[in-house]
């Protein structure tokens, strides 16, 4: 079966001693690049409508200088690192973030292997003393078959990849603020909800905001604006 359903972000300071001093705040991105995103050519939109939303943290006192990682779920790898000015004020960089997240029918998918991505950053960070991390997921949360190519059958719902270990990757941290999830597959979101719940009870009881949305509701709050923070 051909993929019909269709990104996130890199690590890396321009100068880090500086950096380390003035950055207080991350901003941890997994985006779904891959063949299997749900509604790929929609879901491209509003990717674009989230990184102009970062673009204007740069008017915000807490995120003006934030790093920001973006994760693609095709490879597993962080694909671009900087800050919201990068994006607001240098448009070679802008355009380098746009082209590393744009959705492509070839791309298999690699969930694992990005939140596997996810937890090496989120150590680094721990090293550098941010003092507060947030978590963006903008992902259908479909998995591929390794190895994979363009006739891979994939049989929807899907279980979560257990052995990626998604729950301690993100609740290991005390200074995670907010976790996010967009653009969720209909068919994996009560499998991911259930999965997911150790990390759902451990976010209550550290007044951690969480937002676990499918793609009706992220198309609606992306329309109101970047917010970080929310509810199951």
């Amino acid at each position: 079966m051909k993929f019909l359903i269709p990104l996130i972000l890199i690590l890396g300071f321009t100068n880090p001693a500086s950096a380390q001093q003035v950055q207080e705040t991350t901003i941890q991105i997994i985006m779904d690049d891959s063949g299997v995103l749900i509604d790929a050519e929609e879901a491209d939109q509003f990717k674009m409508q989230l990184f102009s939303q970062m673009k204007k943290l740069v008017r915000k006192r807490e995120f003006s200088k934030a790093h920001i990682d973006v994760i693609s779920t095709s490879t597993g790898r962080t694909v671009w690192s900087g800050t919201p000015s990068d994006l607001k004020r240098q448009p070679e960089r802008a355009l380098a973030l746009v082209n590393a997240i744009k959705s492509s029918p070839e791309n298999c998918n690699n969930i694992p292997g990005a939140f596997a991505e996810l937890s090496s950053n989120l150590k680094a960070i721990k090293r550098q003393n941010f003092k507060s991390v947030h978590i963006i997921v903008f992902s259908s949360l479909i998995d591929t078959p390794r190895p994979c190519d363009k006739t891979t059958q994939i049989v929807l719902p899907q279980l979560p990849p257990v052995k990626a270990n998604v729950n301690a990757a993100l609740s290991s941290y005390d200074t995670i603020r907010s976790i996010t999830f967009f653009w969720i597959s209909p068919f994996q979101k009560a499998g991911w909800e259930e999965y997911l719940d150790p990390t759902f009870n451990w976010a209550l009881q550290n007044n951690i905001q969480i937002t676990f949305m499918d793609i009706e509701r992220s198309k609606l709050s992306l329309r109101q604006g970047l917010n970080f923070g929310g509810r199951k």
